[in-house]
């Protein structure tokens, strides 16, 4: 009895992706966790086998990234020949103020090429994507490689330099954050104590206040706030991966004059930046689309697979 239809096999594996779970890494003592989907290939075949890798990290407003957000979607860019690695850092809201993220960032970065061997991916060609305070995340990955004073004592010898950035509706401008209480309070006190805030932060109309706090801990208030600000990171003598940013216009959470500025700032100092405005796109939720995602593969794919 013949059958209704007959298939060829795919013995390349095409179009196909392997998910791992459970791999972790450490920053300062802490333990991390890694979601990484590979494509899909034959390593007795082809044991040399390398794939360009981007480094995923969800937004959680600095607290605790949920890694299988965009795992969905993300597979398609493994399906399509680029690793992704969907990463974790500490909560700020536990006792890990400012640069903690960022340094648990560069940390999994440093990690992912120390396995490079094991997990079949070129650590010559990674890049950095994230949405909302990922994207902040983002943009100070590809701002401030290899800088000293975010390295740890983990994975010594490898770079956490990028070879591309992709922010999704990031914060730029800590201190100029449009529609923000404590961006008002600067502008009228430059110099305001950080006692002030504390007492602000703990009665009823405190808002982002106590997030903010936790994320400067016992620090300089502007210094952080600052140095958490991509928009002042950006340096028009110092080398930088090209960047894509996209934005929401409908953004209620994170404005959308945060990536207009950005995106001006890094084009000011000679940057390779591209940018695209989603029309009626929220803060996550209606952002997402095929398109968005084909767009963000297509620049993936231009600087990690040419």
């Amino acid at each position: 009895m013949k059958p209704d239809q007959v298939f060829h096999n795919n013995p390349d594996y095409q179009h196909m992706a392997w998910m791992q779970d459970g791999l972790a890494f450490t920053c300062e003592g802490h333990q991390q966790s890694i979601t990484f989907i590979s494509p899909a290939f034959d390593r007795q075949k082809q044991p040399d086998r390398r794939f360009p890798l981007v480094v995923f990290l969800q937004g959680s407003g600095w607290t605790s990234p949920n890694r299988f957000a965009q795992l969905p979607q993300l597979c398609k860019y493994a399906q399509h020949g680029i690793a992704v690695a969907s990463i974790t850092h500490r909560d700020a809201t536990q006792g890990f103020p400012f640069p903690a993220y960022l340094k648990d960032a560069k940390a999994a970065i440093r990690f992912l090429r120390s396995q490079a061997d094991a997990l079949a991916i070129d650590p010559q060609r990674v890049a950095f994507m994230g949405t909302s305070s990922g994207g902040n995340t983002a943009l100070l990955v590809g701002l401030t490689g290899d800088e000293p004073r975010y390295q740890t004592e983990d994975y010594q010898g490898f770079s956490d330099s990028v070879r591309a950035v992709v922010d999704c509706f990031g914060p730029t401008d800590l201190i100029d954050f449009e529609g923000s209480r404590l961006s008002d309070l600067y502008k009228k006190s430059p110099d305001i104590s950080l006692e002030f805030l504390q007492s602000l932060a703990a009665r009823q109309d405190g808002g982002v206040l106590p997030l903010m706090l936790a994320l400067i801990g016992q620090q300089d208030v502007l210094g952080v706030l600052r140095a958490m600000s991509p928009l002042y990171q950006v340096d028009k003598d110092r080398a930088a991966p090209p960047f894509l940013i996209l934005q929401g216009d409908a953004d209620d959470v994170v404005p959308k004059s945060q990536s207009d500025k950005m995106h001006q700032k890094l084009k000011e100092a000679g940057k390779d930046c591209g940018y695209a405005v989603i029309q009626g796109a929220e803060h996550e939720g209606t952002f997402w689309s095929d398109a968005a995602h084909s767009y963000i593969y297509d620049f993936l794919a231009r600087h990690l697979m040419a």
